[in-house]
């Protein structure tokens, strides 16, 4: 009878939590300071799932619980709900995201919008659900650029340099084409390796220069706008399967919404950011950048070569 009686008990449970294995509070965590706009758009998110799927989330900024890559293996297996990732990282589990890497690959931002928002932006959303987790939506991460302590305004000028990059067989491309020497490093170790000498400079966008403080090591931002590389919101699939098919539907709107946020976020930190990094005394270079296109095509050439499956998608993107 006792045995009966737990089986009951346990029945009950799993009714009322709806069959989801996750009613608890499902955790949303990031590497960024809690002063980037992304941050901004993911409490956002967070705020509209709790009160539109009734699902509890806590956002956890920081990187209080890991780095990028520690917080995608975390998602991979359910112990995290939700994070934000650079596309760049995703393509060693989803090879659809190694076109969003490409350098110089939208003829404009007109283009950008298109192809991240249509068609081709949603097969490369739902390609990783075998890896462990799916993509929710892309968020504006604006076009990254270098910084270090002398102008970049031709390729040239990299020459002999070390320059941070993500860990990305595209990223590590582009810097050797453009005659600089790649060093992928973790984020939160860049800081210091600016300082010490260990790398000679970066590339990121600029609300990432601003609120990492790497203004005050490097000092000179260079626009050549190489890449436009996105950031991802993503769930872990284990998690998403276990959500009812409305939870689903509303977090998907919800997330397709946070892609405006994030939009009218990112353009307000950015006024800000350049405002506050000109009173740091920080210069601003603009870039040949007709001659890094130029030097890029080598990537090009090499990424049809050994990606015959993403040839197609990639013709795609520059027929638009």
């Amino acid at each position: 009878m006792k045995k009966m009686n737990k089986l009951l008990l346990a029945c009950a449970i799993s009714t009322m939590a709806g069959g989801n294995v996750y009613a608890a509070t499902l955790k949303l965590a990031h590497a960024l300071p809690t002063e980037h706009p992304v941050h901004t758009s993911l409490a956002w998110f967070a705020d509209q799932v709790k009160a539109k799927a009734k699902l509890r989330v806590k956002v956890y900024p920081n990187g209080t619980l890991g780095n990028e890559t520690n917080l995608l293996q975390m998602v991979q297996g359910g112990t995290i709900a939700f994070t934000k990732v650079s596309a760049a990282p995703l393509t060693a589990f989803a090879p659809d995201y190694k076109l969003l890497s490409l350098p110089y690959l939208y003829k404009d931002r007109a283009t950008y919008d298109a192809v991240l928002e249509g068609p081709i932006g949603q097969e490369i959303l739902e390609s990783s659900h075998d890896a462990g987790f799916v993509g929710l939506a892309f968020l504006d991460a604006g076009a990254r650029s270098f910084y270090t302590d002398k102008p970049i305004r031709t390729p040239e000028d990299l020459k002999g340099m070390k320059i941070r990059v993500q860990n990305s067989a595209l990223s590590i491309d582009t810097i050797k084409a453009l005659g600089g020497t790649p060093v992928p490093l973790p984020y939160g170790e860049l800081y210091s390796a600016l300082q010490q000498g260990v790398v000679d400079g970066a590339e990121n966008n600029i609300p990432s220069y601003y609120s990492s403080r790497h203004y005050e090591v490097k000092k000179v931002f260079s626009y050549d706008k190489h890449t436009m590389v996105p950031d991802v919101l993503v769930v872990s699939a284990s998690v998403w399967d276990s959500l009812t098919d409305e939870q689903r539907k509303i977090i998907r709107e919800v997330a397709h919404e946070t892609v405006k946020q994030q939009e009218t976020n990112w353009n307000n930190y950015v006024e800000k950011s350049i405002t506050e990094l000109k009173k740091q005394n920080v210069t601003f270079v603009d870039s040949d950048i007709s001659k890094f296109q130029e030097a890029v095509k080598p990537v090009y050439d090499k990424f049809r070569k050994e990606n015959p499956d993403l040839v197609p998608m990639l013709d795609k993107i520059q027929a638009m």
